[in-house]
């Protein structure tokens, strides 16, 4: 099929393409509601080494940054939830007793991003319930400026509390927004998929006028 055919085809079919688009946005927004906890707890971390002699700035900074990727990952282990539940701070029947249940459901509960270049370690903290995620959110401040030579052996750090801990309403409206645009796009690019098959792939003819074909070649020369 030519390309002005295609963009016609684009033309008479744009209110289904739409229609389409938006059903697919607000079903993946109805998703996110439902699968998403209601309330966020952030907390980012500064992770600092401690400088020796034998250590440049690069060696320092190439050393952290492996660190604080250590420690990133650490948060997700079996012992990080252990050191978290001993600090006091929440109930330990708010995980399963089983472990392979227990990690998975710690790992929906929390989200952690580093920057590597600063050694900057951020930990989000899901539930529904604020006081819940505010206590869990604590509980992980502790273990993480307290008992982090749990995870990273005989290395002279220190790990503070840049920022937080800030609650606030999930999801927000960035990633509102986000997932909408994104499932309407994909329902877009799908449903244009679709009419391209049925028109062509399928070995059926395009019913295009000639005023619409017209305009599509001018559309593409200029």
């Amino acid at each position: 099929m030519k390309n002005g055919h295609i963009l016609a085809l684009i033309k008479q079919k744009v209110g289904i393409l739409i229609l389409v688009g938006v059903l697919v946005a607000a079903l993946s927004f109805l998703f996110l509601v439902v699968t998403e906890k209601n309330f966020k707890v952030s907390t980012d971390f500064l992770v600092v080494q401690d400088q020796t002699e034998s250590q440049d700035f690069y060696s320092l900074s190439r050393s952290a940054e492996y660190i604080s990727g250590i420690l990133s990952e650490s948060v997700y282990s079996e012992l990080f939830v252990d050191e978290v539940v001993k600090v006091g701070e929440v109930n330990e029947e708010f995980l399963p007793f089983d472990r392979k249940k227990r990690l998975k459901e710690w790992s929906n509960i929390i989200n952690v991003t580093r920057n590597a270049q600063v050694g900057i370690i951020s930990i989000e903290t899901f539930s529904n319930d604020p006081k819940e995620a505010l206590r869990i959110s604590e509980s992980i401040a502790n273990v993480m400026t307290t008992k982090n030579y749990l995870f990273r052996g005989k290395v002279g750090l220190d790990v503070r509390v840049l920022s937080g801990p800030i609650a606030e309403k999930n999801p927000d409206i960035n990633k509102i927004i986000s997932v909408a645009v994104g499932g309407f796009l994909l329902g877009f690019l799908i449903s244009l998929a679709w009419v391209y098959y049925r028109q062509v792939g399928n070995g059926g003819t395009t019913q295009v006028s000639n005023k619409e074909y017209k305009e599509s070649l001018e559309y593409l020369d200029e």
